[in-house]
C-alpha cells in the first residue's frame, strides 16, 4: 500500500495536503498527542485519514507535552513556546516508532514520512535507525526543530550523519519550501478522476479548515499569526 505518516499532525495543515487524490495514499497516519488538536483532526471526511492520539518516540510510556495545542507543542521543557504564557501541559502517550512500523506497516508498503515535531523528530528517527527499519520510508521530510531546543540541539549533527551514511533519502525545508512541493518531487502522481472533484470542492473538510484558509487570504501575514493566537484554535484563555 501507499501511505503518508504524519508525525506532529497539529490541526491538519499537512493532512489536507496528503488527502490530496493526486498522490493517491491508501492510507493517511497523522499522530498528534494533543487532545485539542486531534479534535478538529477527527472532523475530516475522508476515510484514508487514521489519527492517533500518541507520539511517536524511542520508547513507549507516558510523558508531558509542554505547550499541548500550540504549533510549538513538544516533550522538551526547554523547546522555545511562541506563545508560552498561559499555555497547557498534557499527559500524553508515547509509543516506540519501530514497534508501530512492525505492527503497522511492512516492508512492501510504499511510505512517506513527514516530521515536525518540535524535537522528537530525534528521538523517532533514530529509533528507525537503530531498528534498521529505514528501508521501509520511501522518504522523509523533516524540520530538525531540535535545534530549538537547547538541551538537545547537539542531536541534529549527528543524526543527519547516521541518516547520509544509511542512505536516508530525506530533506528539509531548507531544501525543500514546504510537503507539496517535497511530493511533487518525490511522489508519482495519479489520475484520481471523481474524487478529485470532492477535494476540489473542499467537502472533506472541517469547518476550522475553511475558516483558516479564508483568514489566512483575507489578512497580512502577521496579523492572520495574531488573530490564529490569539481567537483560533491556537489561544487559550489565560
Amino acid at each position: 500500500m501507499k501511505i503518508f505518516l504524519d508525525v506532529g499532525a497539529h490541526h491538519g495543515e499537512t493532512v489536507e495536503i496528503a488527502l490530496d487524490p493526486r498522490w493517491a495514499f491508501d492510507e493517511v497516519h497523522a499522530f498528534e498527542p494533543a487532545s485539542s488538536c486531534r479534535q478538529i483532526l477527527r472532523r475530516y471526511r475522508d476515510s484514508r485519514l487514521r489519527v492517533h492520539a500518541l507520539a511517536l518516540s524511542n520508547r513507549s510510556g507516558r510523558t508531558a507535552l509542554f505547550g499541548a495545542g500550540l504549533l510549538g507543542a513538544s516533550v522538551f521543557a526547554d523547546k522555545r513556546q511562541l506563545d508560552p504564557i498561559g499555555a497547557d501541559i498534557e499527559d500524553i502517550t508515547l509509543h516506540s516508532t519501530a514497534a508501530w512500523f512492525l505492527t503497522h506497516l511492512s516492508p512492501d508498503d510504499e511510505v512517506y514520512l513527514k516530521l515536525n515535531c518540535e524535537g522528537s523528530e530525534c528521538d523517532v528517527l533514530e529509533d528507525l535507525l537503530d531498528a534498521e527499519l529505514t528501508s521501509w520510508v520511501r522518504a522523509v521530510y523533516v524540520d530538525f526543530d531540535v535545534r530549538k531546543v537547547p538541551s538537545q540541539a547537539h542531536r541534529q549533527a549527528d543524526l543527519e550523519h547516521r541518516l547520509r551514511t544509511a542512505g536516508v533519502n530525506y530533506t528539509t525545508p531548507d531544501d525543500v519550501p514546504g510537503v507539496a512541493a517535497w511530493l511533487e518531487r518525490c511522489c508519482a502522481r495519479s489520475r484520481p478522476g471523481l474524487s478529485a472533484v470532492r477535494y476540489r470542492l473542499g467537502l472533506h473538510r472541517p469547518l476550522y479548515a475553511w475558516q483558516r484558509s479564508i483568514a489566512r487570504a483575507a489578512l497580512p501575514p502577521s496579523l492572520f499569526r495574531w488573530a490564529a493566537t490569539r481567537f483560533g484554535a491556537m489561544s487559550r484563555l489565560r
